[in-house]
């Protein structure tokens, strides 16, 4: 007799994978979908799009999903993927906007000399000027979409020639950029001396209400063959233990389908059964945060701000820095207080959602509970 492999997990905790369902995220996907309407009918989008929120929001995952929106187009619309670890400087740029296999059919009839022509493709020759020429060339012969992952760590030579060639671009050709980082980017943009930026479409992308974060988890099930279903206290225990982070609801989905065997409701008992599991992997998950912000120095400031959070789900700006203030050392400096706000919100422990206003929110509300259970 042959073994079977057990069936996968549809759930995929981790990095950038697209979650089996992706719940809620309707206002960005509204979004991001009007700005590509503009490339399909030849038109440059009248803003870039920025994408902000805490790591394990499913940023990465939400590119992912207007990558695959994108390549459905008709007429075909062209992506570029990058990270900032593959776009060090100018001349990679433009070669990641020009790739090899449209290098001679982009010779120099199309494109000004500025640009370098060698064996690894054309070269920016470290001018940002050189970038505009490029993609207004490229695009000419079809629209492109250039996603960048991880922007927040963007070199800001580079960041801001990206930047002033998209604002050149979209003006004569179908063109759009969108960035997407943690809530440090927006303070990283605003280094690129680039300040056309703040006219970006921001989307923030925080933790999901209850009815999304309960389709992430039932849907999933519900479309398995056979069909897997959840008591209602039993789901309710697991969007209270998840507090709608989508990494937490992916752990939870993975735990639950491995205790289920072959039992077609999830129940209070298999939610217990699943707990261990899921706790131990959200305590390794906390813990390499609680280290990141000791390393940082910042342990002391996070555990003060999570008392002003306490029974809050969010807190205006004067409060937070007078968290922080009291946590430093007496004569601490404004730039002290806007050092520590600006590295709480880096790291994802706080962050003010782009229609927020002055309203804070914690990253993860359960992360603040264990820092301040375990000092530095």
């Amino acid at each position: 007799m042959v073994n079977r492999s057990p069936q996968p997990s549809p759930f995929v905790p981790g990095s950038g994978r697209l979650p089996p369902y992706l719940a809620g995220r309707e206002a960005p996907r509204h979004a991001l979908r009007d700005l590509l309407a503009y490339l399909r009918v030849g038109e440059g989008a009248p803003a870039d799009a920025v994408l902000s929120g805490p790591r394990g929001n499913g940023k990465t995952s939400l590119l992912h999903w207007f990558q695959q929106e994108i390549e459905s187009a008709s007429p075909p619309i062209d992506t570029v993927w990058m990270t900032p670890s593959g776009v060090r400087d100018l001349d990679a740029l433009a070669r990641q906007l020009a790739p090899r296999r449209r290098f001679w059919a982009m010779r120099p009839t199309q494109l000004t000399l500025s640009l370098g022509f060698g064996k690894a493709g054309w070269r920016a020759a470290n001018r940002d000027d050189a970038l505009a020429p490029l993609l207004v060339a490229r695009c000419r012969r079809r629209p492109l979409v250039v996603l960048v992952d991880e922007a927040h760590t963007l070199d800001l030579t580079v960041g801001q020639a990206l930047l002033n060639a998209s604002q050149t671009v979209r003006r004569s050709s179908p063109f759009l950029l969108v960035m997407a980082g943690t809530p440090g980017l927006q303070h990283h943009l605003n280094t690129m001396a680039a300040t056309f930026w703040s006219r970006s479409e921001k989307l923030g992308i925080g933790r999901l209400e209850d009815e999304a974060a309960a389709a992430a988890l039932v849907r999933p099930l519900a479309s398995e063959t056979p069909s897997v279903s959840f008591d209602g206290d039993a789901l309710a225990q697991v969007l209270e233990a998840s507090q709608g982070y989508p990494y937490f609801l992916q752990l939870w989905g993975r735990e639950l389908w491995r205790a289920k065997g072959d039992a077609l409701r999830i129940d209070q008992t298999l939610v217990q059964a699943a707990r261990g599991a899921v706790e131990a992997s959200k305590t390794a998950y906390y813990e390499d945060r609680r280290e990141e912000l000791v390393r940082l120095d910042l342990h002391g400031v996070a555990s003060t701000v999570a008392q002003a959070f306490t029974a809050r789900a969010s807190v205006p700006g004067r409060e937070l820095d007078a968290a922080i203030v009291s946590a430093l050392a007496d004569g601490a400096s404004h730039a002290d207080v806007l050092r520590c706000q600006d590295a709480l919100a880096d790291t994802g422990y706080v962050w003010k959602p782009p229609a927020a206003g002055d309203a804070w929110e914690p990253g993860i509300p359960s992360l603040m509970d264990y820092i301040q259970e375990h000092p530095a």
